[in-house]
């Protein structure tokens, strides 16, 4: 009984946070440092999100089909984002990941969103939410 206390209160966090992610674009001071930070890591980190990002995507609409093959293939996608790292003697903790949500919608059906969460610039918000699209083209832009 307890765990599913646990469970539902995760749950609920988890939701409660995807209501809270911005709609507009702030482009403030941590939000640049942030994707400073981003270019500096090793090159294989980029790659290494690209991977996991597909894999997990490719996980939840694997799941949302009932798809036990297309699960199979995304699981070897997200193994294959770590053994990129590993290659080249690193671990995940060594490049910035973002967050994975699965996001349930109606009917049954699932969606997923990848982004970071950082420190808000302004406003009253503790956090400000950078979809993962948004971070892959402003990192493009810097190079």
């Amino acid at each position: 009984m307890c765990f599913e206390r646990y469970v539902s209160v995760g749950l609920a966090l988890a939701l409660s946070a995807c209501g809270s992610l911005p709609t507009e674009t702030i482009d403030g001071d941590n939000r640049q440092a942030f994707i400073a930070r981003l270019a500096a890591e090793p090159a294989v980190c980029r790659s290494y999100r690209e991977v996991y990002v597909a894999g997990f995507r490719e996980n939840v609409s694997a799941l949302a089909d009932e798809d036990r093959v297309a699960g199979a293939t995304a699981k070897a996608k997200l193994d294959e984002s770590r053994s990129l790292l590993h290659r080249e003697g690193l671990s995940g903790s060594d490049c910035a990941r973002p967050y994975c949500i699965i996001e349930p919608l109606q009917n049954g059906q699932l969606d997923s969103w990848c982004g970071f969460r950082i420190d808000a610039d302004e406003g009253e918000e503790l956090y400000q939410w950078l979809s993962y699209p948004e971070v892959r083209e402003l990192l493009s832009s810097q190079n």
